[in-house]
């Protein structure tokens, strides 16, 4: 019985490290983080309903890269919008950013095309990570 109750004591403790490792995604008001990048570029996601989200779970974002070599304006659109859960998004993101916004309407045309899918009831809603969801990755 007191091996059980060790391990069951170390997987809480692990647990608990595990989620305080987690970003609060809501503590940075710009909404732009860093996620897994090449050595050649620069990936970021940008949350476009940061305050909705608060609420839904639910977080509207577009993910952009850069050639590290490239001006700061030659930016592509990786994934124009993906609907991701809390948990998927904080799994996702590396660091906080202050800087990356972009005109958004890349991100408004995705967001109508998911809004009008499955009837008007929206679309997919990933809850792995981006890199799992994504087919472009």
């Amino acid at each position: 019985m007191r091996p059980l109750i060790i391990v069951l004591v170390n997987l809480v403790i692990a647990v608990a490290v595990i989620a305080s490792e987690l970003p609060n995604l809501q503590q940075h008001a710009v909404g732009i983080w860093s996620v897994s990048s090449n050595r050649n570029e620069q990936r970021w996601v940008i949350i476009h309903n940061l305050e909705e989200a608060k609420s839904s779970g639910i977080y509207h974002i577009e993910v952009i890269k850069k050639a590290k070599s490239a001006p700061p304006w030659a930016i592509k659109h990786v994934i124009a919008h993906m609907a991701i859960t809390t948990d998927a998004l904080q799994r996702s993101v590396l660091k906080p950013l202050n800087k990356g916004l972009v005109y958004p309407e890349s991100f408004d045309s995705g967001l109508a095309k998911w809004r009008a899918a499955n009837n008007g009831n929206g679309g997919a809603i990933c809850n792995t990570s981006i890199s799992a969801c994504a087919s472009n990755w």
